[in-house]
This record gives C-alpha cells, sequence and structure tokens, in this order.
C-alpha cells in the first residue's frame, strides 16, 4: 500500500502509524491528509499520548511531505491521539482531501 492509501486509512480509521522520516522513525496520529504549495503532505501528531491523567502528551505538531515517508505501517494497538492542532498547526495545509471526522 501506497504512503498515502496508508495514511488515508489511518486518519478516517484514526490508527496510529509508523514511519521513518528523514532516516529517523516515528509514531504518528494523522488528523489529515492534503496539500500545500502542490505537494503532498499529512498534519500529523507526532509522538507518544499516553492519555494517562496528569501525564502529559509527549509530542508535536507537524506538517510532513509525504515523499520524505518511507517505511509506513499501521498500529492500531497504539493509543491514537485526540487532541486538536493549534491554529499555526493547521494552517500547514492549504487543500485537504480527508481529515479525522
Amino acid at each position: 500500500m501506497s504512503v498515502a492509501a496508508t495514511l488515508r486509512e489511518a486518519i478516517t480509521k484514526k490508527i496510529v502509524v509508523g514511519f521513518t522520516f528523514n532516516g529517523k522513525n516515528y509514531i504518528g496520529s494523522p488528523h489529515a491528509l492534503g496539500e500545500s504549495d502542490g505537494v503532498a503532505q499529512v498534519l500529523i501528531y507526532r509522538g507518544e499520548d499516553a492519555h494517562a491523567k496528569g501525564i502529559p502528551p509527549m509530542g508535536e505538531w507537524s506538517t510532513l511531505s509525504l515523499s520524505d515517508m518511507t517505511d509506513m505501517k499501521l498500529l492500531p494497538e497504539e493509543a491514537f491521539h485526540t487532541g486538536h492542532p493549534d491554529a499555526h498547526a493547521a494552517k500547514g495545509l492549504h487543500r485537504v482531501d480527508v481529515r479525522v471526522a
């Protein structure tokens, strides 16, 4: 399955993904798939989300180019980050094709 198809499935089903970005391994909760300046990108919460009371999430919002992402896999056993991006992070995508409902 392509990176875009895997991210589309992850977004619609709220599933965490594992991937390599610029040679480093990450996990993340993708929230929107689209484009920015003609480049396919994803708005994703990278890092872990403990979902435990009193423990803050250990991650950050990023807009990443799909062409720089490899080794994409679904990780349904991981907890999906349910927070919302701040206004600055949300502006990373100029056109959205699919987003978390």
